[in-house]
């Protein structure tokens, strides 16, 4: 067992059951341990939820593509691999935007996390100008309006699927990557 497994049951648990469901008890047996084993690689409940955040940190910026290819294959790219990741980890969408998980959470792991939900928005932003430079995507419409309905076309979609515990009327990535781009087409 390691630090990363810990902090996967963490969003697992969250992502199925709620915050209110992560007892020291719970994550223990949703890895197989007991709570006692849990605190071999973590110094209290804190620096636990701490270590869940970084990985969130770490999974969302794990979709954001490299600089380089045009602008909406950046986007296709961003969209597949955040639908991938939310439908992996279904407590990302719960750690970002529950407000009960944002109080549970460290002051350092709310931060982090709230600067990787920044830099995705920024990400979509800076992609969406660019593409209605180009006359590639609607212009009548600011970047940040759109950037706003995409993000959160993709949250719902995460959330719905943990709502209805995987058979969410949603569909593959992409599915969602068509949605997004009928949205975004020059009217």
């Amino acid at each position: 067992m390691r630090q990363t497994d810990i902090a996967d049951a963490i969003l697992s648990v969250a992502g199925r059951e709620g915050i209110s469901a992560l007892t020291m008890n719970r994550l223990a047996r949703e890895i197989g341990v007991t709570s006692g084993a849990l605190f071999r690689h973590f110094p209290s409940r804190s620096a636990m939820l701490d270590e869940a955040a970084t990985r969130a940190v770490t999974l969302l910026e794990s979709t954001l593509p490299p600089p380089g290819p045009p602008p909406l294959e950046r986007l296709r790219w961003f969209v597949a691999a955040r639908t991938a990741v939310a439908s992996e980890h279904r407590g990302i969408p719960q750690l970002v935007f529950s407000e009960q998980f944002a109080k549970a959470l460290p002051p350092r792991g709310a931060k982090a996390l709230r600067g990787a939900v920044r830099r995705s928005f920024e990400f979509v932003v800076e992609v969406l100008a660019e593409a209605a430079s180009r006359g590639q995507v609607r212009k009548d419409i600011p970047p940040t309006d759109l950037a706003i309905a995409v993000l959160g076309m993709l949250l719902l979609r995460a959330l719905l699927a943990t709502l209805f515990d995987g058979d969410a009327p949603s569909s593959p990535a992409e599915d969602a990557w068509t949605k997004v781009q009928a949205l975004l087409l020059p009217v």
